[in-house]
């Protein structure tokens, strides 16, 4: 007698936890904008991997307080903050037809310093330390940070992901414009 009330209190304890009730999120991933060329005349550049110093993973992460960050579950990158700025810059920086062993090759690195979607302020802060080395000799011709700050409207990650492509897309034009300058430059910044 004993065994079936606690059979059927065994077989109800999933049912009372809410596990049957629990609605399906598929994940939906998302990407940054197509690059635009932004690549300064005459000048190859070719970009290396970043380093991720950010903390920012493939699954979308928000600050909802100054100290307190969330991890989204449904809703990713489709590939790690780093990667996809790395990938915008080589797209943005190709140039077709241009020569890697010209006088004006460079190789361009750096560190993802920052990839902070802000739901309290409704930004996406990006930070990123560049380094730019001739190819040829090695040495560095720029080493600079630079940052961009997007807004958004709604708290979607739709717009996460169109803040997130404004604010690398204006850093890129930056970089664009600190490439000239150093390109132009006969004075390196400094030897590796």
């Amino acid at each position: 007698m004993i065994r079936y009330p606690a059979i059927i209190l065994l077989l109800a304890m999933p049912l009372l936890g809410g596990c049957f009730f629990e609605t399906y999120h598929e994940t939906q991933t998302f990407d940054l904008e197509q690059a635009r060329p932004c690549c300064p005349e005459k000048v190859a550049v070719e970009v290396k991997d970043f380093e991720n110093l950010s903390g920012a993973g493939q699954k979308m992460r928000y600050r909802t307080e100054q100290y307190r960050i969330v991890i989204d579950g449904y809703n990713k990158w489709v590939q790690s903050p780093d990667i996809m700025v790395a990938r915008y810059f080589m797209t943005a920086f190709s140039q077709p037809g241009s020569n890697m062993l010209d006088d004006r090759s460079y190789i361009l690195s750096g560190t993802l310093n920052a990839f902070d979607i802000n739901l309290t302020t409704k930004t996406v802060s990006v930070q990123v330390t560049c380094q730019l080395k001739e190819r040829k000799t090695g040495d560095i011709k720029l080493r600079k940070e630079l940052s961009a700050t997007a807004s958004f409207k709604q708290d979607s990650p739709v717009e996460f992901a169109e803040a997130a492509s404004k604010a690398v897309r204006e850093i890129a034009d930056k970089l664009s414009v600190e490439i000239a300058a150093a390109a132009a430059s006969p004075v390196a910044a400094g030897k590796n």
